[in-house]
């Protein structure tokens, strides 16, 4: 079933790069001559890019492995924006011929209007690389409406789908932990997709020496998101993150300062790799829920079941809010909620758009972000 879903998917993916390239060369090519073999070998060569880095994470040197990857996640940003003028021109096109109302000007320079998207395209393509490489602070107020012991407030600094990998290195998380002490929290949770998705580059590069230098008074937890599943190291990915100071909670629960609780769910997409997790009512049924209980699940999928086990407050990631447009459109079909803070009535969510990106280092209609949290209690 998987093996005829990747051939199908391939073989529309092959047809919409030809239909790209075609079109591109028809237009480019009616005013200056360009060489044929050359043209499509650099086609193959982009639209093949990021299938060999993933393909080959774990077997090329790390250098061609992130040559790859980086080319061939812009290719994808670009591929859809290519595919989406392409089709507007097209339209439009056929309505003006059919009218007998395509202006000269366009019929006769082509070559032009190829160029104008091409520009068009770069642009969209450096703007959104600027959104995803200076992340930025995004702050939210929340109150909960229970008394947690002595606290009477929590700064909290939560930070999510970091992709740390090919593409995403050292110098980027060392910059998100300096965001972080900059907010001087309480608590620090990293909400899922540490990893980009192979262990090889992050721990060759000692990246997560870089997570030892976080100060807070509960210190920083952490839960699973469906990248570190995919990577199929779960225990040395565990072993890493617990090394650099950091709580991996894996269907478990802590009291933190006899206040409130803090729940780590399994990533709902473990199933698919034997990891069946836990209810949540299963977890907080020795649990004295009067307290706050705050929980961290990867995916905010299935909304239903935190919030009638009295979930007070659940943070999550996963979603990018869609990393770049038109992507937007999809996670906002697909979930619920897919970016922001929302309330019902007594339970909140919290959904960041994440620190690092998955493909291209692009982003449009969503900038990288690290998360402050004021929490305030009942008094």
């Amino acid at each position: 079933m998987q093996f005829a879903f990747i051939s199908v998917f391939l073989i529309i993916y092959g047809l919409l790069v030809y239909y790209i390239g075609i079109r591109g060369f028809h237009s480019i090519n009616a005013q200056i001559p360009i060489n044929k073999i050359a043209y499509w070998l650099i086609v193959i060569f982009l639209a093949s890019a990021y299938i060999i880095g993933m393909a080959g994470r774990n077997n090329l040197p790390e250098g061609p492995a992130r040559f790859f990857s980086t080319v061939g996640g812009y290719w994808i940003a670009g591929f859809v924006y290519l595919l989406g003028f392409v089709i507007i021109f097209d339209i439009f096109g056929f309505l003006a011929r059919r009218l007998n109302a395509l202006p000269a000007v366009i019929r006769n320079n082509t070559w032009f209007m190829a160029f104008c998207v091409i520009a068009a395209v770069a642009i969209l393509l450096a703007v959104g690389t600027y959104n995803a490489m200076v992340p930025r602070v995004k702050e939210y107020t929340i109150a909960i409406d229970k008394k947690a012991g002595n606290l009477k407030s929590l700064k909290c600094a939560m930070i999510s789908d970091i992709h740390l990998g090919e593409i995403i290195g050292r110098d980027r998380l060392r910059t998100a932990v300096e965001m972080i002490n900059s907010m001087e929290p309480d608590l620090v949770v990293i909400a899922g997709d540490l990893f980009d998705g192979s262990v090889k580059p992050v721990k060759n590069q000692n990246m997560l020496k870089e997570l030892e230098g976080i100060k807070s008074k509960y210190g920083t937890y952490a839960v699973m998101g469906n990248h570190e599943h995919y990577a199929d190291a779960m225990d040395e990915i565990t072993e890493l993150m617990e090394a650099a100071g950091v709580t991996v909670l894996r269907d478990k629960k802590v009291k933190i300062a006899d206040s409130f609780y803090l729940l780590g769910r399994e990533d709902m997409d473990g199933r698919r790799f034997g990891y069946n997790r836990a209810d949540l009512s299963e977890m907080l049924k020795d649990a004295d829920t009067s307290l706050p209980v705050i929980v961290l699940d990867h995916q905010p999928s299935g909304l239903s079941e935190p919030r009638k086990a009295g979930v007070d407050l659940q943070l999550s990631g996963h979603t990018h809010g869609g990393q770049f447009f038109p992507a937007n459109l999809v996670t906002n079909l697909m979930f619920e909620e897919d970016y922001g803070y929302f309330k019902d009535g007594s339970f909140n969510l919290v959904v960041s758009c994440g620190y690092g990106t998955w493909g291209p280092t692009v982003r449009i209609g969503s900038q990288s972000e690290v998360v402050r949290l004021n929490i305030d209690f009942e008094k």
